[in-house]
């Protein structure tokens, strides 16, 4: 007996065993389409360094404040006028050279000046305000024709010549500081200066428990206003060698408490090998306390940052 079966469902069993019939005529494609692509596989392009012994110190970097310790208030003797003509601030002047000339009310309103004809005399009512010092003015608070009572503040005066850095060190690093050290002063433009460590301040803050010196540049020094905020840094130790390795190898997370480099074990993989830094050195390379790698280890320079262990990687030609 021969059975016919209908069009639609002729048509439906070819969709269900046509898939079977072209797999079963070619077994080789799943693993053919596996190794393609196992082939494309994207791989980390890295370069790669090693490591170089370095004399490295240990270093204690602080910050501190340009200041003017030696400065003078120029203050009115007098209830008065102030004459033409006036200082402007950024002016040098002399010690004992005359910053202003007041003249004092009395004067003004009795015309003593022309009823002598001479104003030098003591009792035309002209007075004159020396400067007890030589320096710049860096302020200049009164103008020709403004009335100053007795004591009030007419200019600041700063020694230049005692132009130093105020710095703060925490009591618990006051070991590595003291008079005479020789130290270095980072400028915000990042010029670097030979500096000294020149005196000590009696007193330490109670709140921030800080003992407060003063640094002074060796040679001549860029004029900076006060409270410019600089870098000082000072040798803990004497000169050693280490280990060291450019900053981009050495890796930390968040928080930067932990620290690793990633080394080739072969040309294709690379490992997480977990370090303990040290100092970070002028240039850009930084001191490797443990563990100790030997010159032949490959350490990733580039393209290591994000890569888990045991990594992909293809080394850069």
């Amino acid at each position: 007996m021969t059975f016919i079966l209908p069009y639609s469902m002729t048509k439906h069993l070819l969709f269900i065993f046509l898939p079977l019939l072209i797999t079963a005529c070619n077994p080789a494609a799943p693993a053919e389409e596996a190794d393609t692509e196992a082939a494309v596989t994207p791989r980390a392009v890295v370069t790669v360094g090693r490591v170089q012994t370095d004399t490295v110190t240990d270093v204690l970097e602080l910050r501190a404040v340009s200041a003017y310790p030696a400065k003078d208030v120029l203050r009115a003797t007098v209830t008065g006028y102030v004459l033409a003509p006036a200082p402007v601030p950024g002016q040098t002047v002399r010690a004992g050279q005359t910053v202003f000339t007041l003249q004092t009310k009395e004067a003004r309103t009795l015309h003593l000046d022309q009823i002598t004809g001479d104003p030098k005399l003591r009792f035309s009512g002209i007075i004159r305000i020396p400067s007890p010092r030589g320096g710049v003015l860096a302020t200049v608070d009164k103008l020709a024709g403004d009335y100053v009572q007795d004591g009030e503040q007419l200019a600041m005066v700063y020694d230049q010549s005692r132009f130093g850095f105020v710095l703060d060190v925490p009591v618990t690093q006051l070991r590595y500081v003291r008079t005479g050290q020789r130290c270095r002063i980072t400028l915000p433009d990042g010029r670097v200066l030979p500096g000294r460590v020149a005196e000590v301040l009696p007193a330490a803050d109670l709140a921030a428990q800080v003992q407060r010196y003063t640094v002074r540049s060796v040679g001549p020094a860029p004029q900076l206003p006060e409270n410019v905020t600089v870098t000082v840094e000072l040798d803990k130790t004497a000169p050693y060698p280490a280990t060291t390795l450019p900053r981009s190898a050495v890796l930390t997370d968040e928080t930067q408490t932990s620290f690793w480099v990633m080394r080739l074990l072969n040309d294709s993989t690379a490992v997480k090998v977990p370090v303990q830094p040290g100092q970070e050195q002028p240039g850009g390379r930084i001191e490797i306390k443990s563990p100790r790698f030997s010159p032949q280890d490959r350490i990733l320079v580039t393209g290591n940052y994000g890569l888990d262990d045991t990594a992909a990687v293809k080394m850069e030609r």
